[in-house]
């Protein structure tokens, strides 16, 4: 079965895509007026009628994060009593590894610089991929910060481009 506005390739896989999945469900939730199940723990009422619509809205929020993520992944939640639960054991499982994924992926982009030979285009593609996989676990870098390592790591045969572009007052946008 596949929740109303989420995609089957928009499923938890693990940490590779956890802070956009995390961040989908999060809107999905809140769009079917849920999301207080997850960021919160939410007293069992003790009206009947209460306590039926409590329970539904329950079982909606659990489904809708077992409906989110693959199959090796249910096993993780499926036991859990609350969707609270079921959220937190997948920020327990996947948010330690998101920082250590950004740390490679930083270090990765630091030590990105000019093979010899290379030419500028593939470094340059280099760079760009490393900033989008920072940016598809929500740690973009600065623009500035982008430049400054693209000027500092090109081959010596670049190296009056980069002066030329270093003599420039403003740089264009």
């Amino acid at each position: 079965m596949a929740i109303v506005g989420l995609r089957d390739q928009d499923r938890l896989e693990g940490s590779s895509n956890y802070v956009i999945w995390k961040a989908k469900m999060s809107f999905l939730l809140d769009e079917y007026g849920l999301k207080l199940y997850i960021n919160s723990v939410v007293a069992v009422p003790q009206d009947a009628d209460q306590l039926k619509e409590y329970r539904k809205e329950m079982e909606k929020a659990k489904r809708f994060i077992l409906d989110g993520v693959w199959d090796h992944i249910v096993s993780y939640i499926a036991g859990k009593d609350t969707a609270k639960e079921m959220w937190d054991a997948l920020a327990t499982l996947y948010q330690g590894t998101f920082e250590q994924r950004k740390m490679f992926l930083e270090e990765k982009l630091r030590c990105s610089g000019c093979r010899r030979g290379e030419g500028i285009d593939p470094f340059l593609t280099r760079i760009q991929e490393v900033r989008d996989q920072l940016a598809a676990i929500g740690a973009m870098p600065q623009p500035i910060e982008l430049v400054r390592l693209a000027l500092n790591s090109v081959s010596k045969e670049w190296q009056v481009f980069v002066q030329s572009i270093l003599g420039i007052d403003k740089l264009p946008e």
